[in-house]
């Protein structure tokens, strides 16, 4: 039972669902961050339909087909710094708001401290543990403090899940939560120098 409970969590917190959520709860408490529903649906497209289509599409790859799980890490790691790209450069020319500049900007940042930790200083950081972090730290930022104890108890739940299911070590996310907070820590001073 417990081994089923873990799997769902994590299924259930794939950074597709996860950032599509984030928005959802942000047009719906925070409209002003979008100013026209049109953003809020790019927004779930750049950061939650681009990279989830690594799952359909890597069949179709040669080079990945053969090698299912880590092809498929692979093609959303490739196609979520597509879509966050994406997702900076066209804030950047229609001028979208302050706050959603700024969530864009912490995802692709997040991405990028992702690549520094694992493939440079070759200290695992684990994408899930990033993928829930960030959305957490954008609700409780957006939204305000009665959204902690919900993400405290998220941010348990999907670490409990990964490490019963023994996909990474305390360790691992312990990083991919650190690069989360550097990227936000990175991007808070040019959110509040567009303000």
């Amino acid at each position: 039972m417990k081994t089923k409970i873990a799997k769902i969590i994590r299924v259930a917190t794939v950074p597709p669902i996860i950032v599509t959520i984030l928005i959802l709860i942000l047009m719906l408490t925070r409209p002003d961050i979008f100013r026209s529903p049109l953003e809020a649906v790019f927004s779930i497209f750049c950061l939650g339909i681009v990279p989830a289509l690594a799952y359909p599409l890597q069949p179709f790859i040669p080079a990945l087909k053969n090698n299912k799980r880590e092809g498929q890490r692979t093609l959303a790691f490739i196609l979520t710094a597509v879509g966050y790209t994406i997702a900076v450069i066209t804030g950047y020319i229609l001028h979208v708001t302050a706050s959603l500049q700024f969530l864009y900007n912490g995802y692709f940042v997040s991405v990028i401290m992702l690549v520094i930790f694992n493939k440079l200083l070759h200290i695992r950081a684990s994408g899930h543990a990033t993928s829930i972090t960030g959305p957490l730290i954008f609700l409780i930022f957006f939204v305000g403090s009665y959204a902690v104890i919900p993400c405290i108890i998220m941010g348990v739940l999907v670490a409990w899940s990964s490490l019963f299911l023994k996909r990474h070590k305390a360790s691992d996310l312990a990083f991919g939560a650190l690069v989360c907070l550097i990227a936000f820590a990175i991007m808070y001073p040019v959110y509040t120098a567009a303000l």
